[in-house]
Formats: C-alpha cells, sequence, structure tokens
C-alpha cells in the first residue's frame, strides 16, 4: 500500500528517529509501518503486538521514542494503560491513538491520559500519514467524524464558564485529573481515599456543570482555574 502526503502536509517533518507502534493487528501494523517510512524516512519503528510487549519497551531505560502511537483495542491491558506509561517516561513526546474505537468515553479518555491526537484506522491512508506529519509538528490531528465528540465533550459553543468557588481540595483533584490519572492515582497523590476523590468530582461536576472528566478540566482552564 502506497502512502502519499496531501498537499497541505507542512513542508517540515521533525525528525522521528525512534517510533514506538503499539499495534495488534499484522495487517495495520504493516500499512502504518508504510505510511511512517513514508512520512518520515529513516525512522526506526519498534512494533508491539501487545500492550505488556509495549510497556517492556517503555520500561527500558536505554529506549528513547520520539513518537508514540497507540491502539486503544489491544488483547491484553486498555490502550489507555500505554498512553499513560508513555506520558509519564516522555513528558513532552507527541502520542497518537490510531484506533477502531469511536465512542466519546474512550476519546476523553485518551485525551485525558495524555494522547495529543485521535484518529480512526478507517481514515484514508492520506489522512493516517497527514496525521502523523500534524502531530509531529505540534498540532493536534483528529478524525473528523470525532470532532462532534470533542466538542460536545468541551462544552456548547457559545458556553460561558461559570463563576467558580473551589476548595484547595477540589482544585488540587482537577489538577491531577488534568493529568489523566484514574481515581486510585489522584488518592495516591493527594493521599486522602478514593471514596474522597470521587465525592471531590462528584461536587466539581455540579460546580462546573460538567457531565464528564473532559468537560469539567475544560471549563475550569476557561476559567482560569487550573
Amino acid at each position: 500500500m502506497t502512502f502519499t502526503l496531501s498537499a497541505t502536509t507542512p513542508r517540515y517533518v521533525p525528525k522521528a528517529n525512534n517510533i514506538l507502534l503499539v499495534e495488534d493487528n499484522p495487517l495495520y501494523q504493516k500499512q502504518i509501518t508504510a505510511a511512517i517510512s513514508d512520512c518520515c524516512p529513516g525512522s526506526k519503528v519498534s512494533p508491539c503486538l501487545t500492550g505488556l510487549e509495549a510497556l517492556e519497551q517503555l520500561k527500558n531505560p536505554r529506549n528513547r521514542f520520539d513518537l508514540v502511537l497507540v491502539d486503544l483495542g489491544l488483547p491484553d491491558i486498555s490502550g489507555l494503560e500505554v498512553i499513560r506509561a508513555a506520558r509519564k517516561r516522555f513528558s513532552n513526546v507527541p502520542i497518537m491513538v490510531i484506533s477502531s474505537i469511536t465512542s466519546e468515553s474512550s476519546l476523553s479518555s485518551a485525551i485525558r491520559a495524555g494522547a495529543r491526537g485521535y484518529i480512526l484506522k478507517s481514515d484514508s491512508d492520506d489522512a493516517i500519514c497527514q496525521a502523523i506529519v500534524d502531530v509531529l509538528n505540534g498540532n493536534y490531528p483528529i478524525s473528523p467524524s470525532l470532532a462532534r465528540s470533542l466538542f460536545k465533550l468541551a462544552g456548547a459553543p457559545g458556553d460561558e464558564a461559570p463563576t467558580l468557588k473551589l476548595s484547595r481540595r477540589e482544585t488540587e483533584t482537577l489538577q491531577h485529573l488534568s493529568c489523566g490519572y484514574s481515581y486510585v492515582e489522584v488518592a495516591e497523590q493527594m493521599g486522602v481515599k478514593v471514596s474522597t476523590v470521587q465525592s471531590n468530582v462528584r461536587i466539581l461536576y455540579r460546580k462546573l456543570e460538567a457531565k464528564s472528566q473532559m468537560q469539567a478540566v475544560v471549563k475550569a482552564r476557561d476559567a482560569g482555574v487550573i
């Protein structure tokens, strides 16, 4: 399969020497590797068929990656765990999801975990190649079919950020959630019980008039709280 860059592709493509590709389907793995070869000539791709294999790659102190591409539907663990591990190890490395999963919850969870892009396997070959270039250029590519969900998660157009009066603990909870931590991890960071974090989240949802963590984080950022 041949991938070609569209006319809108930036001429400058940051060099990506080492790329971690986490994809359990050999066919998709081959196609994405071909896209990388066209977009980033000379890059070394480290393919993983399972999430646990990817975690081992990330734990190896000798490994350095310039880009991480992750499928969410892995056979052993969720791709979200791989994203969190990659973001923890490499704070500035772009991470992009390439998946068949289109649910709003998966999109918001991937963003919270640290993904900077989310595209679908059903997208055209050129679109996938373009997304790789975009995320390496510091952009946040998302499949057009998911854009509506992203705006919905962030809040309706024209929504005004509410006047917020949050406690120190509520603000701290939001800050941890915005980094993609789970409730258990937030509890460990704050030195409290998971039930306390859950209580804080319920209060935050009410104060922010939010229905999801993603929406709560976006509204809090818009209000200048975090």
